[in-house]
């Protein structure tokens, strides 16, 4: 089943540019993901009543270019796979009806008082439908995590309350925000990011360390709590 719909434009997703900003695009993805699950019967509501959530693991996208404001924006989600704990979802993004981004993710099941991964019902199975298409699968798939303890320079960053969603951690958008603050002399046209949730972040959080380093072909960032590795980012 493929999840389709245009997006109402926000004005505060694009920069002074006039383009789609990086962060905006996750904010895109998460979007799609929350309105596809609940078209086929699991809100957010449904999921936390049973005392389980689905959390991003990792995620990567792929601007063939951003959108600027004048573009009208349509999504496409679609589940590509359910497995035991895990489910694998896929986006696309077009610009005036042409594909711009693309992206793939990979979710985990969650027991959310246990903090422990739970199975995906039979029902679910039925439910979502999945579709065998695949955008970057096999990229995302077999990434390799870089080692984020190696790095050229470091920037300490102060924590908001509007960091922090309903489930009691700090939001996967800000990570975006966080990537993009690291790599503001850099375009992301034409590149892959992929972004590794490792650690939550709580609320009682005050600030992280985002730390860079930048290799022959690609950039490393990592958003650091304290001494523990929360999101490892990689540009291609």
């Amino acid at each position: 089943m493929f999840y389709d719909y245009i997006r109402t434009k926000d004005i505060s997703d694009y920069g002074a540019d006039k383009k789609l900003r990086f962060d905006a695009v996750l904010k895109i993805f998460q979007e799609a993901a929350v309105a596809h699950s609940a078209s086929v019967g699991y809100s957010a509501d449904t999921y936390m009543g049973r005392g389980n959530i689905w959390i991003l693991n990792r995620l990567m996208a792929h601007a063939e270019k951003f959108p600027d404001f004048a573009q009208e924006l349509s999504v496409r989600t679609w589940s590509r796979g359910l497995d035991r704990f895990k489910g694998f979802r896929n986006y696309e993004i077009r610009a005036d009806g042409e594909i711009c981004i693309k992206g793939s993710s990979i979710w985990l099941y969650i027991d959310i008082e246990r903090k422990r991964p739970v199975r995906v019902t039979p029902q679910m199975y039925e439910d979502y439908q999945s579709e065998n298409v695949c955008n970057m699968c096999s990229m995302i798939d077999g990434w390799d995590r870089k080692d984020a303890e190696k790095y050229d320079r470091s920037v300490r960053v102060q924590l908001r309350p509007a960091d922090f969603d309903i489930n009691g951690h700090m939001n996967n958008i800000r990570y975006g925000e966080l990537l993009s603050l690291a790599s503001s002399d850099m375009d992301f046209t034409g590149k892959t990011v992929g972004l590794f949730y490792n650690h939550e972040i709580k609320p009682e959080t005050e600030f992280v360390d985002v730390r860079i380093a930048d290799e022959d072909k690609s950039r490393i960032v990592s958003i650091f709590d304290g001494d523990t590795l929360a999101c490892l980012c990689e540009i291609i």
